[in-house]
């Protein structure tokens, strides 16, 4: 579900999450202040999701230039990426289109089943709930997919997950026939049991560590449910994961740690 944050007058962070159905209005009062959701007067922005591609959009419904996005302003309408700065009035948020979060002791969601492996979420699982339609996913079942398991929905979570991982330099591979992971026969390093009893196969989505001294080839399902790195045992992905899906975590950059660990080895 999408989630914007924010900083209060005081310094603490505050989240607000909305769905497809409920667009996200925006007013700019008098003194410059805003406010989100329902209130009186005619609102100046809109969050909303464009039918033809499906993408979030920011929609300037007033023209006021107060509205931008990344310190540009919009002036009709601006795409929403994941991490995206937007600005209206003196109100600054940060945009999170796809969200990891751990389920909570007396959450909703403990004892109900995932859609995908039909488990109960207990305490402590991470999940995240799909953007488009709200149904949540455990984390290793949502990315697995390449789009949301509820029928109709097609939220591309594939196509998100390589575009934000390539921010990060990161690149998420479709192997090809000709592929040298195919042709030589070579398996994912993870050990996962079933799914990497057999070589790489054409079709299949890998990703490779990111730490440049190790460069194992991982089916993208087995690497997003690792912690460390099982080939380097320095990569921390979950990490990783935390800080591209989870808000208000500060950027990793995993190469830097796993430098710094080999030169006081």
């Amino acid at each position: 579900m999408p989630v914007l944050t924010f900083q209060n007058a005081d310094g603490s962070l505050s989240e607000y999450a909305f769905s497809d159905a409920e667009p996200v209005l925006l007013r700019v009062r008098e003194n410059g202040g805003a406010r989100l959701g329902i209130g009186e007067g005619k609102p100046q922005a809109v969050i909303t999701r464009a039918k033809v591609y499906q993408v979030p959009l920011v929609v300037n419904l007033s023209g006021d230039a107060r509205v931008r996005v990344n310190g540009r302003r919009v002036v009709t309408l601006r795409v929403l990426r994941q991490g995206s700065r937007l600005q209206i009035g003196d109100l600054e948020m940060t945009f999170w289109e796809m969200t990891l979060q751990d389920v909570a002791a007396g959450s909703v969601l403990v004892g109900k089943r995932c859609p995908v492996c039909r488990l109960a979420y207990c305490a402590g699982d991470e999940v995240v709930v799909c953007p488009r339609c709200g149904v949540p996913h455990h984390k290793e079942c949502w990315f697995e997919h390449e789009f949301c398991s509820n029928s109709g929905c097609l939220y591309p979570i594939r196509t998100t997950l390589k575009r934000l991982l390539a921010a990060r330099s990161i690149v998420v591979e479709q192997l090809a026939a000709n592929s040298q992971l195919v042709s030589q026969t070579m398996r994912c390093q993870a050990g996962t049991p079933g799914i990497d009893a057999q070589p790489f196969q054409a079709g299949q989505y890998v990703i490779y560590c990111p730490n440049r001294k190790c460069n194992a080839a991982f089916h993208l399902e087995c690497w997003v449910s690792m912690g460390n790195c099982p080939a380097c045992h320095k990569y921390d992905v979950s990490k990783l994961l935390r800080s591209v899906f989870t808000p208000n975590t500060p950027p990793y950059l995993g190469e830097e740690d796993a430098a710094a660990e080999e030169a006081d080895a």
